[in-house]
């Protein structure tokens, strides 16, 4: 039959036939391999809850309560179909049709790959992007890593129903802000459950996705209302939503409830002060190193013992008083590492929700000499202790400036009123500053997060002393002989104009301490003179 056939087309076909049958041979046994690979992966962890996350104090105490672990799943019943339809129009718009894989979307992304010389086109399906988020196994970037994805996304479609994987998939997202499926997504963005989530809260979730860290809306409410009206258009463009709709929804600026902004008080072991600074920086960290494994073991900077003597003593001396109004906040810093063992930023969270201790900005006053005794010293200035203005007139005001900042000041001060404490701080910027007569002249840098763990014991982070030399040992040897008290503590206690501002630092071994004391709207507070007797006593009690 082939007599009519040229030699070398007889040949082709021959030879192509063969490298066809060749190939389906290599395409049998790669993909048996991979399917094997693939079997040894349990399938029922796709629908566990995920690992929570441990958080310690630096001494491995539990800061939360095992009550507080409670279940966030959520069920293919939970889910409004508008969220459905948003995921898929963002994430995988074939997900209702393909089998695990978008092998048409798989070509085309390996194409780009290849003319690419990367990874940057990965075509993954929501069940694909649900094998990688449960199986560590799938975490690194390779092509054997994505044929055992491919072929484990087959078994899971074969396994589970769609709303299902979508379900399971939303329980293990990482969604921003600590937030780990979204259910606590919903609770803590929106304060709602998931299934009561509107379309432009849904859509704002599904725009977090591929962004956690930096869509945020407690971190940037902007760029997280940016994502929620493109998954808005995704939803128009597949025509799950009218153009007149759709506009409606993104003339109306994105907001999240009051109570959101600033998170209250927890059902914590520790302060809810403390917790929402911890929180505040962990989730700086984790956006900083792209962190968004669940099961993590934090160990915080913080010391249970240390806090709960801090807040008792705080709310001791306040009631005392029988002042309404009155606010306290306290910062304890290990100065030889930086570490930031207590941060209290007032006396009620549930009435106050500003943290005084990190956020605020009050009155220096007189608690800013013992930085110009530094600077006179700094420039072979005496230091005149009790006449802060007659030591200043030996010293340039830009340089003063200049020398507030290497303490750590980085407020604005007013270059013709820096000498009379005209300044305002917050009290962690003062105890940065003050760590660095104990410390040998160095500025300690803070933290609050000492290590990031995962479940296999992979560290993630881990923190260390960083100090940086702010004056001349001499010179804070010098300070430490003009404010050290009877009993070896470097301790200074005073107030800003009139009593505005009460404030005691105090240093020994390796703690520093500030506590300060005041009004919301900045007024002379009653018995000032009794009150830092008090207040003098709490800072050296928790140095020593």
């Amino acid at each position: 039959m082939t007599d009519w056939m040229p030699e070398w087309l007889r040949l082709t076909l021959k030879v192509g036939f063969r490298l066809f049958l060749f190939g389906i041979v290599v395409f049998l046994l790669v993909g048996s391999y991979y399917y094997y690979k693939a079997s040894q992966f349990d399938l029922d962890k796709v629908a566990e809850e995920q690992l929570k996350n441990t958080l310690l104090d630096h001494t491995g105490k539990p800061l939360l309560r095992a009550d507080d672990k409670q279940s966030l799943l959520i069920t293919k019943e939970d889910l409004p179909q508008h969220l459905v339809h948003a995921l898929i129009a963002r994430e995988d718009k074939n997900f209702e049709t393909h089998c695990g894989v978008d092998f048409i979307g798989l070509v085309r992304a390996t194409k780009r790959n290849v003319k690419d010389m990367s990874f940057t086109q990965g075509a993954s399906t929501l069940t694909m992007q649900l094998a990688r988020n449960t199986y560590d196994d799938l975490k690194e970037k390779s092509l054997n890593r994505k044929f055992i994805e491919i072929a484990l996304s087959l078994r899971i479609e074969n396994r589970y129903s769609k709303p299902e994987i979508m379900a399971y998939y939303l329980n293990r997202i990482y969604f921003g802000s600590g937030c780990y499926g979204i259910e606590q997504a919903s609770q803590k963005y929106f304060k709602k459950p998931t299934r009561e989530l509107d379309l432009s809260e849904s859509a704002t979730l599904v725009g977090i996705i591929r962004g956690p860290h930096i869509f945020s809306p407690l971190n940037d409410l902007k760029a997280a209302e940016e994502q929620r009206n493109q998954v808005l258009d995704r939803l128009v463009t597949i025509g799950k939503l009218t153009s007149l709709k759709a506009q409606s929804i993104k003339s109306t600026p994105l907001k999240l409830p009051l109570l959101v902004i600033t998170v209250k008080k927890p059902q914590n072991v520790a302060n809810g002060y403390a917790m929402n600074a911890l929180e505040r920086h962990l989730n700086e960290l984790l956006a900083k190193k792209d962190i968004r494994a669940a099961g993590l073991t934090i160990t915080s900077s913080l010391d249970l013992d240390l806090l709960h003597l801090c807040e008792n003593d705080m709310k001791s001396i306040v009631s005392s008083t029988k002042l309404s109004n009155l606010q306290a906040a306290s910062v304890v810093i290990d100065h030889t590492s930086g570490a930031i063992r207590c941060s209290i930023g007032g006396i009620d969270i549930k009435n106050s929700e500003l943290d005084y201790a990190l956020d605020s900005q009050v009155d220096l006053g007189d608690a800013f000499s013992p930085f110009i005794y530094a600077t006179a010293l700094e420039r072979g200035k005496l230091p005149i202790r009790g006449n802060p203005v007659q030591t200043s007139k030996q010293l340039d005001s830009a340089d003063m400036i200049r020398i507030a900042k290497r303490f750590g000041f980085e407020d604005n001060f007013n270059q013709n009123e820096i000498f009379y404490g005209s300044g305002t701080t917050n009290p962690l910027r003062l105890a940065t500053a003050f760590c660095v007569f104990a410390n040998n002249g160095k500025r300690p840098h803070t933290y609050f997060v000492e290590s990031i763990v995962k479940h296999d014991g992979t560290t993630l982070f881990s923190n260390s002393a960083r100090n940086t030399q702010a004056i001349q040992e001499g010179s804070a040897i010098e300070i430490n002989k003009l404010l050290k008290n009877v009993k070896g503590t470097l301790q200074y206690t005073t107030y800003a104009f009139g009593g505005r501002a009460l404030w005691s630092m105090a240093s020994h071994k390796d703690k520093t301490a500030v506590l300060w004391l005041g009004f919301d709207k900045a007024k002379p507070v009653p018995n000032k003179s009794g009150l830092l007797k008090k207040m003098e006593k709490l800072t050296y009690k928790w140095v020593n």
